[in-house]
């Protein structure tokens, strides 16, 4: 597996490409973290007012860095509130009207939970988070938990003990997955660092001025690379640009012991044009997309959700219709879970497959179609099929689908 870099116009692309095939495509704005609301930057917010049928509050961070108007973001009430695992917690305020309840006027601290999405606010949360590739230190916290995805029992009793000392006052430690097996050192060395971030940040916050941002992470593309490890094996990473180069050498290198000989600059050739990059991107941003077979696909992304509709097209075969359709109907599955993987849609995803009446010919499009969306890295749900034969999916929502990060506007 290779992960290439590369710039276009004002856009960073990252791509994975395994054995000569793109499996996955991000796009991120060069300027990202330019704008104010970069995913776990932190503010010092003041309450606008509270919507009492929502349930929420809107909080201003400042001004939008568009049209010079205040940013007023979605804060729920319930976000206020301890929880399980911080029984104790308390929203940090630096000013309060009130002691008892959320008023305007009130000023707090608000990290970015979600970036703006048309018509929507970008989302905020109370429970600051200071994430790394080994950990997640949590200020409203006293606990050390580890992700459930480690089954492990002795490595988790062992590394229990050597990083109970870490914990306490208020700081507490979230274990994710890549910690696994990783050295002991590196983990403690990065929950050190993160900790003194996150107590540097409590500790100038009263004294500084409202709406000032207290905190802001790397760029997430920095961020993605970061977390690409598998275990102790580490990708190649190639780039053609000499900026950006440096900014990966920097970041990886230097904080997190990344091999520099797996970071690669290429001099001689542009990426772009050695993946074919844009014709890539033209054939990701179409409606349309061909089968082998003469059969299509039409994926049409709604506000509410994304339809895949499954045509014959070309593909006509009138001897054995049965095991025609269904050929047809595998094709399709396939290509709609490298569709959906590519062009990172998310949330509900309808497919309205071609009729199939046998009842074993859908419960096996099922299990291809399962197997198939189990091997996307982001958390995909296959739920079933409808009343209306529609087979229903959900994705978790990480970042802007394809179509959006592509069109979205630069500031």
């Amino acid at each position: 597996m290779k992960r290439l870099i590369m710039r276009r116009e004002n856009k960073i692309l990252s791509l994975t490409v395994e054995d000569q095939s793109v499996k996955e495509l991000h796009v991120y704005d060069s300027k990202s973290n330019e704008s104010p609301f970069v995913i776990g930057a932190i503010y010092i917010g003041k309450v606008a007012n509270i919507v009492k049928n929502l349930n929420a509050a809107f909080v201003n961070i400042g001004v939008s860095g568009e049209n010079s108007e205040p940013a007023h973001c979605f804060l729920p009430l319930d976000d206020l509130k301890p929880t399980v695992n911080a029984p104790g917690y308390a929203p940090i305020f630096i000013k309060r009207n009130n002691p008892n309840t959320v008023c305007p006027g009130d000023e707090l601290l608000v990290q970015i939970l979600r970036e703006p999405i048309k018509t929507k606010p970008a989302s905020l949360t109370t429970h600051l988070a200071f994430d790394g590739r080994y950990a997640v230190i949590l200020p409203d916290s006293d606990a050390l938990s580890i992700s459930k995805k480690i089954t492990d029992a002795a490595w988790k009793n062992r590394i229990k003990a050597v990083l109970e000392p870490l914990t306490g006052e208020h700081v507490g430690i979230i274990l994710r997955t890549n910690a696994y097996e990783a050295n002991e050192s590196e983990v403690e060395d990065e929950i050190r660092h993160l900790t003194a971030i996150c107590r540097s940040v409590l500790e100038k916050a009263p004294y500084r001025t409202i709406f000032s941002c207290l905190y802001k992470p790397s760029p997430l593309w920095l961020k993605d690379l970061r977390d690409i490890r598998s275990g102790k094996d580490y990708p190649e990473i190639e780039t053609d640009d000499p900026v950006l180069f440096d900014q990966m050498k920097e970041y990886l290198v230097t904080d997190y012991h990344f091999p520099e000989d797996k970071l690669r600059l290429e001099n001689e050739v542009s990426l772009l044009s050695v993946y074919n990059v844009e014709r890539l991107l033209e054939d990701l941003l179409r409606k349309r997309v061909w089968l082998d077979s003469g059969a299509y696909l039409v994926i049409e992304p709604t506000e509410a959700l994304t339809v895949i509709d499954v045509n014959t097209g070309k593909a006509i075969n009138k001897k054995d219709m049965r095991s025609h359709i269904f050929a047809i109907n595998r094709e399709a599955a396939a290509e709609a879970a490298r569709q959906i993987r590519l062009r990172n849609l998310s949330g509900i995803i309808l497919i309205d497959f071609i009729n199939m009446p046998d009842k074993e010919d859908k419960a096996e499009l099922m299990n291809v179609l399962g197997g198939l969306l189990a091997q996307d890295p982001v958390k995909t749900n296959l739920i079933g099929i409808s009343k209306l034969d529609l087979v229903e999916i959900t994705r978790q929502k990480v970042r802007r689908p394809l179509h959006e990060a592509m069109s979205r506007r630069e500031d």
